[in-house]
């Protein structure tokens, strides 16, 4: 199984994005220059240089804003600490209401002196300086919008010079990069199933990829009667396993306000921070587990205590954002697959952008494994957040092209991934997909039933 590989631009890509960067500005990078970049979760704003004020005229209002902001729709952006001790200068000209889309958003934070520059429809584009400053005089300052993104800043990538004659210091320059390129990341794993004993327990395996990633697991059981699934497991239990051979149990829990502090990954009670996730079970028996986990491969158990049975949901959530996004590269259930609502049901998300995925059923594979009664035929159908069918597959070296996501036959490429089923039998289901949810059923051809196994594997 492959880890999620981000986006590595090469040298001669870096080398051409510094040099346009470079010439964009002018030779010394006179005057006053404010970059607006994305450094990790938040974006921030570096001002430096010095201004000539010569050719400008003061103005006796003062400067309306008094915190820093940026509102591209109207050409502001103001940096610096909050200060009334600012004055405002026209006579600059310079872009009008063209670098954005968005309206006002205040900085987080700010610090170092207060510069900006904005439209005004009546008088024109005003130049905000320190009260008292004196031509020449070097200025810095930095704003930070935290746990935001140039794109929702509503920017537009590009240079954008105010001028007010044409001396060294006479203008004042916004840098803004292209935006970094959007990571792919399958967010959330859900797997629905028949929870029996001994090896028809319900098992989930994921794979965490790129660097330490928090994510919280749970299992569910009566919150399922909500949605009208029969039987359900009354009171679930779950264990987490690391990747070690054999595998051994990390965490575990029965019922989520109880932690089960075990010194591994669980150190401390954790059902306040369960709870802030917004993600806690709904129930009170039923299990979540809130980790910190390294890269590389985990598999959750999930169980009926006392050893009771009856329909299950195991869940994965990856609780990153920004550039330390979550990346689960690899989801997988095995479960015992039966009729109506009891088949296994398989749950991912897809965030970022349009992500290639590999998505298969396994049944006569698992004897390999020494799992008994494996499902003979497997069948899989994949479902929209519509829940619309819009890809289906029984035997992968057979497509089927039915004109929404499969448009040919796919059976080279599935075999070149190299994750193609081991089994003629097995069915497999190759697509691009956009980001959203996904839903992936597994069933029994005729109606037979047996373990099932539901993968889904990133692609470069």
């Amino acid at each position: 199984m492959k880890s999620l590989r981000f986006f590595k631009p090469t040298l001669a890509t870096t080398l051409a994005i510094v040099l346009t960067s470079l010439l964009s500005v002018g030779p010394a990078q006179a005057g006053y220059t404010v970059t607006l970049q994305q450094v990790g979760p938040d974006v921030v704003a570096t001002g430096s240089g010095a201004i000539d004020l010569t050719g400008l005229s003061a103005s006796s209002g003062g400067s309306p804003f008094l915190s820093a902001q940026i509102s591209p729709r109207n050409a502001v952006i103001v940096t610096g600490a909050t200060s009334f001790n600012v004055n405002t200068y026209f006579g600059v000209t310079g872009p009008e209401k063209v670098f954005g889309i968005s309206y006002n958003t205040y900085a987080s934070s700010a610090s170092g002196d207060m510069v900006g520059i904005y439209y005004h429809g009546q008088v024109g584009t005003g130049l905000i300086i320190p009260t008292g400053y004196v031509s020449g005089t070097a200025l810095s300052d930095t704003a930070t919008y935290s746990g935001t993104t140039l794109a929702t800043l509503g920017v537009t990538p590009g240079t954008y010079v105010w001028t007010w004659g044409t001396g060294a210091n006479q203008n004042f320059t916004l840098q803004i990069p292209p935006f970094p390129p959007l990571a792919t990341n399958i967010t959330n794993l859900s797997t629905r199933g028949l929870v029996q004993t001994g090896p028809d327990v319900l098992i989930g395996g994921f794979i965490i990829s790129g660097q330490p990633q928090q994510v919280l697991i749970r299992a569910l059981g009566p919150t399922l009667t909500q949605f009208g699934v029969p039987n359900v497991l009354a009171n679930p239990q779950l264990t987490l396993y690391n990747q070690e051979d054999p595998p051994q149990p990390i965490a575990s829990n029965d019922n989520w306000q109880t932690t089960v502090v075990d010194g591994t990954v669980i150190t401390g009670n954790q059902s306040m921070a369960i709870q802030g996730t917004g993600k806690a079970p709904p129930a009170a028996n039923e299990s979540a587990i809130l980790a910190t986990l390294a890269p590389g491969n985990y598999t959750t158990i999930v169980s009926g205590v006392s050893g009771t049975t009856g329909a299950g949901l195991v869940e994965v959530y990856g609780l990153g954002s920004g550039t330390a996004a979550t990346s689960l590269s690899n989801i997988s259930t095995r479960g015992l697959v039966q009729t109506g609502a009891n088949i296994m049901i398989g749950g991912f998300i897809v965030s970022g952008q349009p992500q290639k995925v590999l998505i298969r059923a396994l049944g006569p594979t698992l004897t390999q494994f020494e799992v008994p009664n494996p499902l003979a035929n497997p069948q899989l159908t994949l479902f929209n957040e519509a829940h619309q069918p819009i890809a289906s597959n029984d035997n992968w070296q057979t497509t089927i092209v039915d004109g929404t996501i499969i448009t040919s036959n796919q059976v080279a490429e599935i075999q070149d991934s190299g994750k193609a089923p081991p089994s003629a039998n097995e069915p497999a289901i190759l697509a691009t997909l956009a980001p959203g949810n996904y839903t992936a059923q597994v069933s029994g051809v005729n109606g037979a039933t047996g373990t099932g196994l539901v993968e889904v594997y990133m692609l470069p």
